[in-house]
């Protein structure tokens, strides 16, 4: 293969690439916006700046954009993540990181907050992509009763807590937030996020032997 070949499928790729990501950060702002109806995906298309085919062309149908802005979602925040070298942590810390994460998105990215849209309008209107979003949430809650069962074996997290029940309420706190966001935009984010981290810490500390006197006296 010449180097000019090359060169030139290495363009397309990177053009491909670009097109997608316009194309997913259009679909975002329309969606964090103005709601999820009004991202049509002709809209998207003409926002984007291409064609008003397009659109239709790289996801196929509006289920498939909802599904393409859900992965996005969950790549920046993996991206976020690793970053902050979570892994290298306890896993408490790592359960704590991630809802902090999460907490951080809600106010800064408008992918996320299209996230909360999509996810409310699933629900509302029962559309099979409800399945979309019940399918990672539940990724996500194996993920945090995993580091829960770590904790408890290294003595950091209380044994006696339920780490599936424990993982449910950590997440649905976050998505409620996220919620309530979406219904407040006014709402003070920072405090909030520090009330939930403290609550997570809180709940899932073992219990100290004074608090098991101050329990049974």
């Amino acid at each position: 293969m010449s180097e000019q070949l090359k060169i030139r499928r290495q363009t397309q790729v990177e053009r491909r690439a670009e097109s997608e990501q316009r194309l997913l950060a259009a679909a975002a702002e329309l969606i964090a916006a103005e709601g999820f109806a009004a991202a049509s995906l002709e809209r998207v298309g003409a926002v984007a700046g291409y064609s008003r085919g397009l659109a239709s062309q790289k996801f196929g149908s509006k289920d498939g954009l909802v599904t393409a802005v859900i992965a996005a979602v969950i790549d920046r925040n993996t991206q976020i993540m690793s970053a902050r070298h979570v892994r290298s942590v306890s896993p408490l810390d790592d359960i704590i990181a991630y809802a902090d994460v999460i907490l951080l998105q809600i106010e800064a990215d408008v992918f996320i907050r299209a996230y909360w849209v999509m996810m409310a309008s699933a629900i509302a209107n029962r559309l099979p992509t409800q399945a979309v979003f019940l399918a990672e949430h539940d990724k996500v809650k194996q993920r945090l009763s995993g580091l829960i069962v770590q904790g408890q074996a290294s003595g950091e997290i209380d044994p006696a807590v339920d780490p599936d029940a424990a993982a449910l309420s950590i997440g649905s706190t976050l998505l409620g937030i996220g919620i309530e966001c979406l219904l407040d935009p006014a709402l003070d984010i920072p405090r909030v996020r520090a009330a939930a981290l403290a609550t997570i810490s809180r709940t899932l500390a073992p219990v100290t032997p004074n608090q098991q006197k101050e329990v049974h006296a």
